[in-house]
């Protein structure tokens, strides 16, 4: 798998990009917004692991480039500080609307390990359903900031089945 990181986090970013290549992937560490665009423009990503703001830079447009230059690319969201806003944007359950890559919702302080394994079950099934992944990847509940959001789907779900018949 090919990763691009663009996070703030420098000293977790090193972890990261060891342990993912340990693991046999391809990882690219960007330390600007413009460098990340820089290595999307030029190369094919599978996964982009993101924070929403870098210092005054915005990871959102990062993520948007990253599906414009590489359109089949699975995003994670690795929130920083969970309680913060990023530059008005809420991390919440609409982040799933506004970025059609977006599969996951994590913070900064996941254990290593869990992000591999997480990001790995991502990447091999990554139009799998919540209540799939939920059954081959427990760590990713466990740790996603959104996951009420999440519960809330199969209720939906069944709500429109029964109204539908």
């Amino acid at each position: 798998m090919r990763i691009l990181i663009w996070h703030g986090d420098l000293e977790t970013v090193a972890c990261w990009q060891t342990a993912f290549g340990v693991a046999g992937h391809a990882v690219r560490r960007a330390m600007s917004a413009e460098a990340a665009l820089e290595y999307l423009r030029a190369e094919p990503f599978d996964m982009l692991l993101f924070d929403l703001t870098v210092g005054r830079e915005s990871g959102l447009a990062v993520a948007l480039m990253a599906e414009f230059h590489c359109p089949d690319i699975v995003s994670l969201l690795i929130v920083g500080e969970p309680q913060r806003q990023h530059n008005e944007v809420i991390v919440d359950s609409t982040l799933f609307a506004r970025l059609a890559s977006l599969r996951c919702v994590l913070g900064v302080g996941t254990p290593v390990r869990d992000l591999v394994t997480i990001a790995e079950e991502i990447s091999c099934a990554p139009k799998a359903d919540c209540a799939e992944i939920r059954q081959s990847a427990p760590q990713i509940c466990e740790n996603c900031h959104i996951q009420s959001a999440c519960d809330r789907i199969p209720e939906q779900s069944k709500r429109r089945h029964v109204s539908a018949a």
